[in-house]
């Protein structure tokens, strides 16, 4: 199933890669510029939970053990 959709992904990045020179440029960059800040605030979220969690970790890994 993995491999499936890493072809899906592959495939649709390739005709969004061809429809960048046809008229359809100016829809296919903002598509491809929203899906740009959606990782990025997940990446970031991830970060920040990440950072919350050693935080917790650090401070109370006496109660942990």
């Amino acid at each position: 199933m993995n491999r499936v959709r890493k072809f899906m992904n592959q495939t649709v990045e390739a005709l969004l890669d061809v429809l960048s020179w046809t008229p359809l440029a100016s829809f296919i960059r903002t598509y491809r510029i929203q899906q740009l800040h959606q990782r990025t605030i997940e990446l970031r979220m991830s970060k920040k939970i990440d950072a919350v969690f050693e935080g917790i970790l650090h401070r109370h890994s006496d109660l942990l053990s």
